[in-house]
C-alpha cells in the first residue's frame, strides 16, 4: 500500500511541474516506482528528456512541500475524498495505460474491481438518446462513465442509476469546489451513493477554459470504449473522439451520425471506430469490446 508520504511526494512533484503537461511527471514517477526515490535523485529512465524532466521537478521541491501535500490529503479525507496516485494499486486499470494519464485523481467514494468494464457516453444535444443508451448499457452490466457539466451529462448519470447501474462522473474542476458542480450538485450526491466522482485537478480549483480537455482525457481513459451520441465539428464530442482515438480507446457511433457529420467519417477513416445500427447493437458491440479487454485492467 502506498504511504501518505509517497502520495504527498506525488503531489509535490506535480505542483513543481511548470513547463510541461502533468502526464510527463506521471510517467517519470511510474518509471521510478517511487516518488520519494525520484526526489532523492534516484531516477534512471531510458529517455534523456525524461531524465532532465525528473531532475528539474525534483530540484524544485522543498521539504515544506511534502508537509503541504500531507496536510492536503488529510484535509480531503476529512471531507470524504480519497487520493489515488499512479503509484497506488487502486489507480484505474484502463487509465494507467493512457500515455496522458494524470499523476493523481481525487475520488469521492472509491473505485471498484469491476470499473474497468466501462463505456463512456458523451454527446451535446440529444438528451433522450443519451439517456436511453446509458440505461441500456447499465442494464447490460456495464459501468457508465461521463462528464458532469451539461444537462445531457446529468441525464446519462441519472438514467444509468435508475437502471440499477454504476456510474462514474469526471469533473472539469476541483472536487471540493462548489462551482465545479453548479446546478448538478444533487446529481453528484446521487452518483456518490452508487458510483464514484473523480477529479484530476487540485481540489479547490475552479473550472476554466482549458480544463475540459484535461477532463476529456480522463473520461476517455477510464473507459474500454466510448459511445458518441451526437455532436458538431469542433465541439465537445469531437474533442472526446479525438482523444479516445489518440489513446486507443475504441469509439462507437451511430450510423446516422456517420452519415450526417463529415467529421465522424474523417475520424473513422483512421480506424478504431465502429458504426452501430441502434442501441441494441451498441450494447452488443460494447459488451464484446469490454470482454476482449485485458484482464489485467482490474480497477
Amino acid at each position: 500500500m502506498t504511504t501518505i508520504h509517497e502520495q504527498a511526494a506525488v503531489l509535490a512533484l506535480t505542483r513543481a511541474t511548470h513547463d510541461k503537461p502533468w502526464f510527463h511527471t506521471a510517467r517519470v514517477i511510474l518509471d521510478s516506482g517511487s516518488a520519494l526515490r525520484l526526489l532523492d535523485g534516484g531516477y534512471t529512465g531510458r529517455d534523456e528528456d525524461d531524465q532532465a524532466h525528473a531532475a528539474a521537478v525534483a530540484t524544485r521541491v522543498r521539504p515544506g512541500h511534502l508537509a503541504w501535500g500531507r496536510d492536503l490529503i488529510a484535509a480531503m479525507r476529512a471531507e470524504g475524498v480519497d487520493l489515488v496516485t499512479v503509484l497506488d494499486g487502486t489507480y484505474p486499470g484502463n487509465l494507467i495505460w493512457a500515455y496522458d494519464r494524470p499523476p493523481f485523481l481525487w475520488v469521492r467514494e472509491r473505485f471498484q474491481a469491476g470499473d474497468h468494464r466501462a463505456v463512456a457516453v458523451i454527446g451535446e444535444d440529444d438528451i433522450s438518446h443519451a439517456a436511453a443508451a446509458a440505461q441500456a448499457l447499465a442494464e447490460a452490466g456495464l459501468v457508465v462513465v461521463a462528464p458532469l457539466r451539461t444537462r445531457l451529462d446529468a441525464a446519462v448519470h441519472q438514467a444509468a442509476l435508475a437502471a440499477g447501474g454504476r456510474t462514474v462522473a469526471v469533473l472539469a474542476g476541483g472536487i471540493a469546489e462548489p462551482a465545479t458542480y453548479g446546478e448538478y450538485a444533487n446529481v453528484a450526491k446521487r452518483i456518490a451513493e452508487r458510483g464514484a466522482i473523480v477529479s484530476p485537478f487540485w481540489p479547490r480549483s475552479v473550472p476554466i477554459g482549458g480544463s475540459d480537455a484535461f477532463a476529456s482525457a480522463v473520461t476517455c481513459g477510464l473507459a474500454d470504449c466510448l459511445y458518441v451520441v451526437d455532436g458538431a465539428d469542433g465541439g465537445p464530442s469531437c474533442g472526446h473522439v479525438e482523444e479516445a482515438l489518440r489513446i486507443g480507446t475504441h469509439v462507437l457511433a451511430s450510423q446516422r451520425l456517420h452519415q450526417e457529420q463529415p467529421w465522424v467519417e474523417r475520424a473513422a477513416s483512421r480506424g478504431g471506430m465502429t458504426a452501430v445500427r441502434d442501441i441494441d447493437d451498441l450494447c452488443e458491440q460494447a459488451v464484446n469490446l469490454v470482454d476482449m479487454a485485458s484482464p489485467t485492467n482490474t480497477c
